[in-house]
């Protein structure tokens, strides 16, 4: 009898594990794998991509989630069935720059017709305004929930950046939508993909208010990774993308189980 509960047991958990790794093969966001966090600290914020690219069960390649670089204090990482994760990147990217050569025309006229005879103040205009036509990260937010909700497509992006409020500070911004554009703004940590569940559990476990630059690397880190140590559709190498002031953009490699 006690062979026969045994049996039962293994073979309940096979089944288990079986109906778990099909509905994963037939779920249009974890279809291609993948998974991303980001975390906020102080006047920082950072964003954390794996490197496996799937197709179902199946292999294909190594390489970083697709990561928009929209300027040095705003990333976007983006989640789900790579083809509309590649259409939707697209689309926002076009809005973005049609946006931006808008606002320039009118911007370079405002700097040069008003400072002639100044060439400090006109280089000082000039930076100001070209922080200006910079896409700030909650109008960021908007225009990829309005394209969400007009496309329908499979992709769930994770926003994070720097917010200007003075001179001396930023404020960090994390925003995660669902397909459908709906919003949510976070301001410790946002995780999405196919680990997000064991993401938000050792996130919440591991981040603390007001961290400091290399301290929020260290943490992201190690929260990601052993999230992903609890997944087998994630993993295979991690990227960990620092925003700061000063610095813009800085990138770190990290190393994950390969099996």
């Amino acid at each position: 009898r006690t062979i026969l509960v045994q049996a039962f047991n293994k073979t309940v958990f096979i089944l288990y594990y079986l109906s778990a790794a099909f509905a994963s093969d037939n779920n249009p966001f974890t279809y291609n794998g993948g998974s991303i966090m980001g975390m906020a600290g102080k006047n920082c914020v950072a964003l954390a991509v794996d490197k496996r690219y799937a197709s179902g069960s199946q292999m294909v390649v190594t390489a970083p989630r697709r990561v928009l670089t929209v300027h040095s204090k705003l990333l976007v990482g983006l989640v789900g069935l790579d083809g509309d994760v590649q259409t939707f990147a697209q689309e926002v990217m076009t809005h973005v720059l049609s946006k931006a050569n808008r606002e320039s025309g009118g911007l370079a006229f405002i700097v040069d017709s008003s400072h002639r005879n100044s060439s400090t103040t006109s280089h000082d205009c000039s930076a100001r305004a070209r922080r200006q036509r910079r896409i700030s990260p909650r109008a960021m937010a908007s225009l990829m929930s309005h394209v969400l909700y007009s496309s329908r497509v499979y992709c769930e992006p994770l926003l994070v950046g720097l917010q200007e409020i003075d001179n001396d500070q930023d404020k960090p911004i994390i925003c995660s939508m669902d397909m459908l554009g709906a919003k949510m703004q976070s301001s410790s940590f946002a995780c999405s993909g196919a680990a997000s569940k064991s993401l938000y559990g050792m996130a919440e476990a591991m981040w603390r208010p007001d961290m400091e630059e290399e301290e929020l690397v260290r943490v992201c880190g190690r929260a990601f990774l052993s999230a992903l140590e609890r997944d087998c559709l994630s993993g295979y190498g991690a990227v960990i993308y620092l925003i700061t002031p000063k610095d813009g953009i800085i990138e770190y490699e990290l190393s994950t189980r390969t099996d």
